[in-house]
């Protein structure tokens, strides 16, 4: 055998092992690419499954932290995140547009409803009728006969098929309706003018007599001896009244006659009836403090004073100058005098409370102001 052929058969076998070592490389490496393959798709899923319980973990802290009251954090990635844009129409012109709308409607409803029922020939006609008054007060139409109310109509504040409607109630809200015509409120007034009528026919003899116990001579006396005097309040659709006042104008008590429940009271006392207020009158000394601000802090003082003078030390300190003091004060008409003697007898000065301005002054012999003790 020549020499080119045995190099032929060894480039051949050399190939051949190449070819076999090549096959069983890319069979090896198929093989861990598969694995790797595998193990990234399972990698991916646990990741997967970890950013699912974070997501949730997440939520489960935020809704914790706003019941707390805490901040919530976000913990996104850094990367810029698209955000939706917010609405461009949040219908604020919309609500402002109708808002402004009904309020033109209601003040337009006002105006329509209470002209017909305040200038209307019917309304004006079922009013004289009945002896009737109206008033407008505000959103309110209240109809009296003389001083005394009888019916209140309130405009509602919207209409039931463009119709103008008032609630309507008698003064003691004893009876109410619902009314948007002068025939609904005839038929309203009809139902109930008559009770209404008794109700203050009932009172009048109980007011008469108010008003006389306002100008009786012995009750006017009596006011003045103890420094009150009464004055009749300003006119009231739901009572009759009289305030009883002290000298400095604060008051004492008011006598009220409740036109709705009918009740007389005297300051917080529930009278009986018109004799038993009248009873009550006479003895207002007893059961209130007639005392003015005034006299009250004098009384204080007074009692104060009192204490002092009969006080060990103080009559000690006294005894050490040589001096006394009277023990109970002498009363003149503008001051309560504790009079300081020496151990002869001889007046050498007076302490003084005076009965209007709660001062106490201290005197000389000669009724000369040495120095004053200012009030508490």
């Amino acid at each position: 055998m020549n020499k080119t052929r045995v190099r032929s058969r060894i480039l051949i076998i050399l190939m051949f092992c190449a070819l076999a070592g090549l096959l069983v490389f890319n069979i090896v490496t198929l093989q861990t690419v598969r694995k790797l393959s595998a193990s990234a798709k399972e990698t991916a899923a646990a990741v997967g499954n970890l950013d699912f319980t974070l997501q949730n973990m997440g939520e489960d802290l935020s809704d914790a932290r706003n019941v707390l009251g805490l901040k919530i954090n976000s913990y996104g990635s850094d990367l810029p995140q698209e955000t939706p844009e917010a609405p461009a129409d949040d219908y604020a012109g919309y609500y402002s547009a109708l808002d402004h709308l009904m309020s033109e409607f209601s003040e337009s409803m006002l105006r329509k409803g209470c002209s017909y029922f305040m200038e209307s020939k019917e309304c004006l006609d079922l009013y004289r009728t009945f002896n009737l008054t109206p008033v407008q007060k505000g959103r309110d139409i209240l109809l009296s006969s003389g001083t005394k109310l009888y019916y209140r109509l309130s405009i509602l504040p919207y209409t039931t098929g463009g119709k103008v409607q008032f609630d309507a109630e008698t003064f003691d809200k004893v009876s109410t309706a619902r009314i948007s015509a002068e025939r609904e409120l005839a038929s309203f007034i009809d139902a109930n003018n008559s009770r209404i009528q008794a109700h203050y026919a009932q009172l009048e003899p109980v007011a008469k007599k108010m008003d006389q116990f306002s100008r009786n001579q012995q009750l006017l006396s009596y006011l003045s001896k103890q420094k009150l005097y009464i004055k009749k309040r300003d006119a009231e659709a739901t009572q009759t009244g009289y305030d009883i006042r002290r000298g400095d104008g604060s008051l004492l008590c008011s006598m009220i006659l409740d036109h709705v429940e009918g009740n007389i009271t005297l300051g917080n006392i529930k009278c009986s009836s018109a004799d038993d207020l009248w009873e009550n009158l006479l003895k207002l000394h007893t059961l209130f403090d007639i005392r003015t601000v005034s006299e009250k802090k004098t009384e204080s003082k007074l009692e104060e004073l009192s204490a002092m003078v009969k006080d060990p030390a103080f009559t000690a300190f006294l005894e050490t100058k040589g001096c006394t003091i009277a023990q109970t004060p002498v009363e003149n008409p503008e001051s309560y005098d504790f009079a300081i003697t020496d151990r002869g007898g001889f007046k050498i000065g007076t302490l003084s409370l005076e009965k209007d301005s709660g001062e106490v002054y201290l005197f000389d012999s000669d009724n000369v102001v040495v120095s004053s003790v200012k009030k508490n």
